[in-house]
């Protein structure tokens, strides 16, 4: 699905919003399919919904400026309800042999809610920022990132409100733009 917004944008903090939808997705998908639960829905910095360690979809976010001026946002949201998953480490939401049409109107209906009532708390990020680090994937445990062609290895400290991932590597802490680093993986515990 695709939400164009034009207003309450975050013009302080851009990255509140991807917070904000990131976060009204995965209580949306918690509220209309009761089977999976929380511990297992996270989000991978910086737009991936994960179930169970496998991508059940994602969260694109296309902004459109006016001079200096944020003017609008188009939010697209993929969600894998009950498809193949596309590769091998993606998941489906809904388990094989249970409907699914009902579902997804369900679902459509609780995203346009949660996102509403979310993007209504970016005028507190930090908040909402706390809020994205408790479902946030991978934090704290090693995880392999490659930058430039190298490799970065380190523990996932957190995302800042710019949404940079900061990384403790080798005790120091390095901090990375959404798209300046691709993500290779978790370390074997």
């Amino acid at each position: 699905m695709t939400l164009i917004l034009e207003h309450k944008l975050p013009t302080r903090t851009p990255f509140a919003l991807n917070i904000a939808v990131s976060l009204a997705v995965v209580q949306a998908i918690e509220t209309s399919i009761p089977a999976i639960q929380s511990k297992d829905l996270l989000i991978k910095w910086p737009n991936d919904i994960m179930l169970k360690g496998a991508k059940a979809g994602g969260i694109l976010i296309e902004n459109s400026w006016r001079g200096n001026s944020w003017s609008s946002a188009t939010i697209g949201i993929g969600l894998n309800l009950a498809g193949t998953p596309p590769f091998p480490n993606a998941t489906r939401l809904i388990p094989e042999g249970q409907s699914s049409p009902e579902v997804l109107h369900t679902l459509r209906q609780a995203i346009l809610n949660k996102t509403d009532d979310r993007l209504a708390e970016m005028v507190h990020p930090t908040s909402l920022l706390q809020q994205f680090h408790q479902r946030l994937f991978g934090w704290g445990q090693r995880q392999r990132w490659q930058l430039d062609g190298q490799e970065v290895r380190g523990s996932l400290e957190c995302i800042d409100i710019q949404g940079r991932l900061c990384v403790n590597s080798n005790g120091k802490q390095q901090c990375f733009a959404p798209g300046e680093v691709g993500w290779l993986g978790l370390e074997p515990l």
